[in-house]
């Protein structure tokens, strides 16, 4: 049966008992009238609206994360499905997150939650390495909220890539000319690069040239006077930084007389 529920009027203005005859429902039944009295002159009258029906909700199946692997400094996609039982809300549920690192704890964007309870959280890490994600459904009107989710993700470095345009061939006298840019994922790239250049010529021998300054547009270049003929190797890498792996690239060069 329904179970019984019991409301107490404990103020100094809501009576200490009820009336004969003081109780009454509405004619829909959506209210319950009761008059109060302090045993003497003082009457009053209450309003009372029974507790809407509280349904349960729970959050269902393994979360999953957009990418598979999380990098610093890009949109991740925390995604789950929460179910909701009892009749559909009237207005769509969000789940809220907190994202707790190194650093902290921070506050995630709520997200909403589709009619077929799923949902995808977004955030961009800042931090590299571990991070918990927690998901709670503080519930509704009609849904008891439910019980807090949690998800450790291993954030990873952004990547970079470094792209050389360097000529087929080139003499000695004449030099070689290479340019490049260095681009990177996540967050933007520090000022102040330099970059790392070799040249291997056709024996095998390598040596460090000057290294290459890189431009706020990534952007840069490399000159060199070769001084053996053959096949020349440049190497142009980057050792990557706090928030960025490393990356290098080659362009092949025939030197001629």
């Amino acid at each position: 049966g329904t179970t019984p529920l019991e409301f107490a009027f404990e103020g100094d203005l809501d009576g200490t008992r009820v009336v004969p005859q003081g109780l009454g429902w509405a004619k829909d039944g959506s209210r319950l009238f009761a008059v109060t009295s302090d045993g003497g002159n003082g009457h009053w009258l209450h309003v009372i609206k029974p507790p809407a029906a509280q349904y349960d909700s729970r959050f269902t199946g393994t979360l999953t994360t957009t990418p598979a692997k999380p990098v610093v400094g890009e949109p991740v996609g925390i995604r789950g499905r929460l179910e909701l039982d009892g009749p559909a809300p009237a207005e769509p549920v969000k789940v809220a997150a907190v994202r707790k690192d190194a650093d902290g704890t921070q506050e995630v964007a709520a997200a909403r939650v589709a009619a077929d309870g799923s949902f995808t959280v977004l955030d961009v890490p800042d931090r590299v390495g571990e991070a918990t994600y927690t998901l709670r459904f503080l519930g509704d009107v009609t849904h008891r909220p439910a019980e807090d989710v949690t998800l450790t993700v291993d954030v990873a470095k952004a990547s970079t890539g470094i792209e050389l345009t360097a000529p087929a061939e080139a003499t000695r006298a004449g030099g070689v000319s290479i340019t490049g840019r260095l681009t990177g994922q996540g967050r933007a790239l520090p000022s102040g690069i330099s970059l790392k250049v070799t040249r291997t010529d056709r024996f095998g021998t390598t040596g460090e040239l000057t290294s290459a300054s890189v431009a706020a547009d990534g952007t840069f270049g490399v000159k060199d006077l070769p001084g053996k003929r053959g096949r020349t190797l440049y190497t142009v890498s980057y050792a990557g930084d706090a928030l960025h792996e490393g990356s290098s690239a080659t362009a092949t060069v025939k030197i001629t007389a």
